[in-house]
């Protein structure tokens, strides 16, 4: 996820409170926090315009890992998938393994922000 304030690559799930949160559920959007300016903002796990490239359906990830046909477990039609050839994919923060027929492209956010903090005063 990358803040739309300071465009950092550091944000984190914020937790859901209050009846704002409750509405914007209804609508597929998440609360965030950024760690670089400590603001909250809401967005979708994928950002519209990424969700054409194969991400991990659990986290949103972009930085996955090829892995073989055979690793993807869970699923649905595992067989039909496995037998067309359609690629597998293993995200290393939720190792979640799936498959996915979209086109693989890594997008990793800017570092730059990432590790300045705001001074607490």
């Amino acid at each position: 996820m990358v803040c739309p304030h300071c465009r950092s690559g550091n944000c984190f799930r914020s937790r859901r409170d209050g009846a704002l949160d409750l509405i914007s559920r209804l609508v597929g959007l998440k609360p965030w926090r950024c760690h670089a300016c400590e603001r909250r903002f809401y967005a979708r796990r994928v950002a519209l315009w990424h969700v054409r490239y194969a991400h991990c359906p659990k986290c949103g990830n972009f930085d996955l890992k090829p892995i073989s046909r055979e690793r993807v477990e869970q699923g649905t039609l595992l067989i039909f998938k496995r037998w067309l050839g359609f690629p597998a994919y293993r995200c290393e923060p939720c190792r979640q393994r799936f498959f996915s027929a979209l086109p693989y492209r890594r997008i990793i956010p800017s570092a730059l922000n990432s590790y300045v903090r705001r001074p607490t005063s």
